[in-house]
């Protein structure tokens, strides 16, 4: 408030001034400042430093007021010229965290950061997807675009418990959303309370304390990954079957390569030929066109991992793959859907 009053006093002042300069000018011999009109000109021109010359004061007292606007258009012109850089930094600023928010679609939703959340962002974004993360302090923000220095990542500086906020991320219109934080029970929390006001998403989590899954499931998240009991099982593989492990870990982790092989997933759309077929059927077929290996279906009945081979496929399930990077683009072309979609 007080700066419009600042504002509304500059303009009163600049007036009188101008006016001043009209009484002084409007009469004097060999002026051409004949009317309030001409010494507004003269003052704009003066205070934009243009400086055209085709008016000027010729009285003492004229060139004394115009003196006055000279040096004042400094001070004004310095002013104007910083109220628009700090706007402009205001909304740079403003960008830079995320405060304008973001138009992805069929996105993740990354809620919290650490080393853990940088290898799962990363796989994701490996695999052509797109992600926004939550942060909840300026060097996390910075650290992230440091690394993910891309379109398909999305970084929101905010407080997480300020659920509205959310709404910058499009969470809504987002496919699922892994919530990350460092405590199990500010996890559970966090979800519980998150659910209430958005009661229609996919939730992701980890808990440190395995004993903790059944009560995440409870709570709603739909899945649970207990990170000492996958990192238990790979260690306990490489122990006894070190190639199998290998082979797991590679599987689970996005192609980044040609040569390298992952499991996908390919919706069936009711366009493709795969439609109201047979499991076995689709096996080969799959084999024969891309090399690839069908691993299973998910359908209404669930994750079928070995389905029988008279299983029906029908629209709308999804066919589980593991194939070389080489072929996805031939995949997805052929699936008429993006990996995962």
């Amino acid at each position: 408030m007080k700066k419009w009053i600042y504002v509304f006093l500059a303009l009163v002042i600049y007036f009188i001034v101008v006016s001043v300069l009209t009484l002084f000018e409007s009469n004097a011999d060999g002026s051409n400042i004949k009317s309030f009109s001409d010494a507004l000109w003269y003052s704009i021109v003066t205070l934009t430093t243009v400086g055209y010359g085709d008016l000027y004061p010729v009285t003492p007292m004229g060139k004394i007021v115009g003196l006055l606007i000279i040096i004042s258009s400094v001070g004004v012109l310095g002013y104007v010229i910083g109220e628009i850089m700090a706007k402009i930094n205001d909304y740079m600023e403003k960008k830079n965290q995320g405060y304008w928010g973001t138009d992805f679609t069929d996105h993740y939703v990354m809620i919290g950061w650490n080393e853990f959340g940088r290898s799962v962002a990363q796989q994701i974004l490996n695999s052509g997807k797109k992600i926004a993360i939550v942060v909840d302090s300026k060097e996390k923000l910075d650290l992230i675009k440091s690394i993910f220095e891309t379109d398909n990542c999305f970084v929101l500086y905010s407080d997480i418990q300020n659920y509205d906020s959310f709404k910058k991320v499009n969470i809504e219109k987002a496919k699922s959303i892994f919530v990350n934080l460092s405590d199990d029970t500010e996890t559970l929390v966090f979800i519980l309370n998150l659910k209430k006001k958005y009661s229609n998403l996919s939730f992701i989590a980890t808990c440190k304390n395995a004993s903790l899954k059944d009560t995440f499931m409870s709570a709603g998240v739909n899945y649970v990954v207990p990170q000492s009991e996958v990192a238990s099982r790979l260690v306990a593989s490489y122990i006894f079957e070190p190639q199998v492990a290998e082979y797991t870990e590679d599987l689970i982790t996005t192609s980044k390569s040609d040569l390298e092989s992952d499991i996908q997933q390919y919706r069936i759309i009711d366009s493709n030929e795969f439609a109201n077929k047979e499991y076995l059927e689709i096996f080969y077929e799959i084999k024969q066109r891309f090399n690839a290996v069908a691993i299973g279906l998910v359908s209404g009945q669930g994750l079928l991992k070995n389905p029988d081979n008279d299983h029906l496929v029908k629209s709308g399930d999804y066919l589980i793959l593991i194939s070389a990077g080489k072929v996805k683009s031939e995949l997805e072309k052929f699936f008429g859907v993006l990996e995962g979609q």
